[in-house]
């Protein structure tokens, strides 16, 4: 048995994996609280910088804020991690937020969707205080492992739209994890539809500040819409024009980004997942639609499927990449 979290800028979702690959416990999640909540030790948290919030029930009572930084979220991971422990447990597998090293475990950098969390050494600090041996992989590349894994094929392009975009290109299996680390962050790539619009990062006018949970809400109150509206659950249920022009924008964002990736790539199948390939009809006629007129007719055969992977998805993934190195 291994112990595996998966660490977002919204939840942070954990669970015990056996050797066959299968989920052998429930899955517990801790979601971020609002701005004003409390830190489980009482303290009130400084302003978040973590937005949308989730929407993800939680069957833990564990919290986490982004406003805590690195060793707040460093503590929920433990919490969850000794509430699943049992006999048996060698390991712990980590899908985590941001640019990792997966060498050394740490995460280089980030975006502001968890604040301190660049420069954290995320294995050796849980390591030290679970008593077992960490790996760390990111979480777009966790997520496209497991994808690679429920879809049974070797080779696949990730687009995982969730608070952010990551994701990852599998090939034999394996994450390419790029030269600086960085492979599979593909919510950093330009998108005309984002011109002018901040993304997370810090730059200007790439595809996460348009087509992500945070870009598509982003996009809908930077041009009026409801600030009641906080989640994009909450703009799948609304029929007015401008809720419905935010989806059709991010969809055709995405849709455009995946065809170039594509074109450039050539990967055998294009998987898209996370909490926003549920936003429902509109989003995904938009990018079906830009999917498929932005590719070239080497490759305009491409399949393009929308996936209603969650949590599990990702820990299977890390826990899949994890085994096979220490089976090696």
């Amino acid at each position: 048995m291994i112990l595996v979290a998966d660490i977002g800028g919204t939840k942070i979702a954990a669970a015990r994996v056996g050797g066959d690959g299968a989920l052998c416990s429930e899955i517990h999640q801790a979601p971020t609280p609002p701005e004003d909540a409390p830190a489980p030790d009482g303290t009130e948290p400084s302003a978040s910088s973590t937005w949308p919030p989730g929407e993800a029930s939680a069957s833990s009572t564990t919290f986490t804020t982004s406003a805590g930084g690195a060793a707040r979220v460093v503590d929920a991971v433990v919490e969850l991690l000794e509430g699943l422990r049992g006999p048996g447990d060698v390991g712990v597998a980590i899908s985590a937020a941001g640019v990792v090293d997966v060498g050394a475990g740490r995460v280089l950098s980030s975006t502001s969707s968890i604040g301190g969390w660049g420069g954290t050494p995320l294995a050796e600090r849980v390591s030290a205080r679970v008593g077992l041996p960490v790996r760390v992989l990111g979480d777009g590349n966790a997520f496209g492992v497991g994808l690679a894994i429920e879809y049974g094929v070797p080779d696949l392009l990730a687009l995982v739209a969730g608070t952010g975009i990551g994701g990852s290109l599998i090939l034999d299996g394996e994450p390419v994890l790029g030269a600086h680390h960085a492979g599979g962050h593909f919510g950093h790539v330009v998108s005309a539809e984002a011109a002018g619009m901040p993304c997370p990062c810090g730059r200007i006018g790439h595809l996460e500040a348009v087509a992500s949970g945070y870009g598509i809400l982003a996009w809908y109150h930077a041009n009026g819409g409801d600030p009641a509206v906080t989640t994009t659950r909450d703009l799948t249920r609304r029929t007015d024009e401008l809720a419905r022009t935010a989806l059709h924008t991010g969809g055709t964002a995405l849709g455009a980004a995946a065809a170039g990736l594509v074109n450039a790539i050539d990967p055998r199948l294009v998987v898209v997942a996370g909490s926003v390939a549920r936003a429902g009809e509109v989003w995904e006629s938009a990018l079906r639609t830009a999917y498929r007129d932005g590719l070239i007719p080497a490759v305009a055969e491409t399949p393009l499927e929308v996936s209603d992977g969650g949590a599990e998805t990702a820990l299977r993934g890390a826990a899949h990449y994890v085994m096979r190195r220490m089976k090696a």
